[in-house]
């Protein structure tokens, strides 16, 4: 019988696919075809974004002097700070993105990218990517100015996911660039491009000032456009617009989306309130929807035309609102609503850090078919 040294490679291969990250690490010191194997894994995937400066200076300096390893990577992700012109890092950078020759997945971050309401000062060290060598299908640039990478998007024509969270103004590349682009994350309406066929759109919506009428934009997609997820910001007490409204515009511009998604973001929104809100209204004019997704973390409540009330911060409440939003749109197959529930009212802008999160996932395999309701736990999968 063969010991764990005497394994073939492809039952060492078959073990590794089935194991942890950690466990990885443990294999890589069993015997050197598991750490063959497991090396394969653990390089294939790099997310270095929580690593910190020393995470970044061990992963370069492991694929500095095992080139191979660099050739394995096929997912990078980096948090870079906004100072790494003055450092070796950028050199150091360059040259180790120079060895990842199969990369095709690369998503850069800036330290304060997370932060709702602080600026990002993107970098002008555009020659860090501009001449690597691989071709990428997947880009997010949260770190560069995109003037300074001009010459990275004629270089990388296979790129088919392009994510630029905090563009908000014009899009970067020229019509000729990018010619197989079919998703797309940009900051703002604004950002969005003319003669593009894109599938998939993720927007960033602020809700004090936003012009909302910029989401007719969309109709130039409406041909081919099939997902879109809308990322609410910058929550004040001083609303510009209604989560109606948005329904409203975005069933005008493209009405027979198969998929739509509406979430908050952000730990902190300074204050929460009711709204105004018809599902019947919302609803009736997307005739192709499969699937909604609709998160809250202000919204506690919304109220309709003939006052009646949906608690979001109560299991039925919300549960009722799901059940609602399935009737009214037969073709939807699942929608997911979730809203969080605080254990203290806000008072005077002070943020309760004390709260569940509430959501209800709603399924039926049929059109018009019986709806059947399951509830998610915070620590269950959605």
């Amino acid at each position: 019988m063969s010991t764990l040294l005497q394994l073939p490679p492809e039952i060492c291969a078959v073990i590794c696919e089935d194991v942890e990250q950690a466990d990885l690490l443990a294999l890589c010191r069993i015997s050197r075809l598991f750490r063959d194997q497991a090396q394969r894994l653990i390089y294939r995937t790099v997310d270095l974004r929580k690593s910190g400066q020393r995470g970044f200076d061990s992963w370069c300096l492991a694929v500095t002097k095992h080139p191979q390893l660099a050739q394995r990577v096929h997912t990078l992700s980096l948090r870079l700070a906004g100072d790494i012109s003055l450092s070796s890092d950028a050199a150091k950078l360059a040259r180790v993105l120079g060895r990842c020759l199969n990369l095709k997945e690369l998503h850069i971050y800036a330290n304060s990218t997370d932060r709702m309401y602080e600026p990002v000062l993107l970098s002008i060290q555009g020659w860090i990517i501009t001449k690597c060598p691989f071709k990428l299908t997947k880009f997010t640039n949260g770190y560069f100015r995109n003037s300074f990478i001009s010459q990275f998007w004629t270089a990388q024509p296979e790129i088919r996911v392009l994510s630029l969270p905090i563009c908000d103004d014009r899009f970067p590349c020229y019509d000729d660039q990018l010619p197989h682009l079919v998703a797309l994350e940009v900051g703002s309406p604004s950002a969005l491009p003319v003669d593009r066929a894109l599938q998939r759109v993720q927007l960033r919506l602020r809700r004090s000032g936003e012009r909302l009428e910029r989401l007719s934009a969309l109709n130039r997609y409406a041909p081919t456009l099939t997902t879109l997820n809308l990322v609410q910001m910058d929550f004040t007490d001083r609303m510009t617009y209604t989560t109606l409204e948005v329904f409203r515009q975005v069933a005008q511009a493209v009405p027979a989306l198969r998929h739509f998604g509406i979430a908050e973001v952000g730990e902190k929104p300074i204050a929460i309130f009711e709204e105004e809100f018809s599902v019947s209204d919302a609803m009736i004019k997307f005739t192709h929807l499969e699937t909604f997704v609709f998160y809250s973390k202000s919204i506690v409540a919304f109220r309709d035309l003939v006052n009646h009330r949906y608690a979001l911060d109560n299991e039925q409440g919300l549960l009722g609102l799901g059940m609602d939003i399935m009737a009214n749109c037969p073709t939807l197959r699942r929608a997911v609503v979730g809203a969080r529930k605080y254990d203290q009212p806000f008072t005077d802008n002070r943020w309760n850090p004390n709260y569940s999160d509430l959501v209800w996932t709603l399924t039926r395999s049929t059109a018009g078919g019986e709806i059947e309701a399951d509830r998610h736990t915070d620590d269950a999968p959605l």
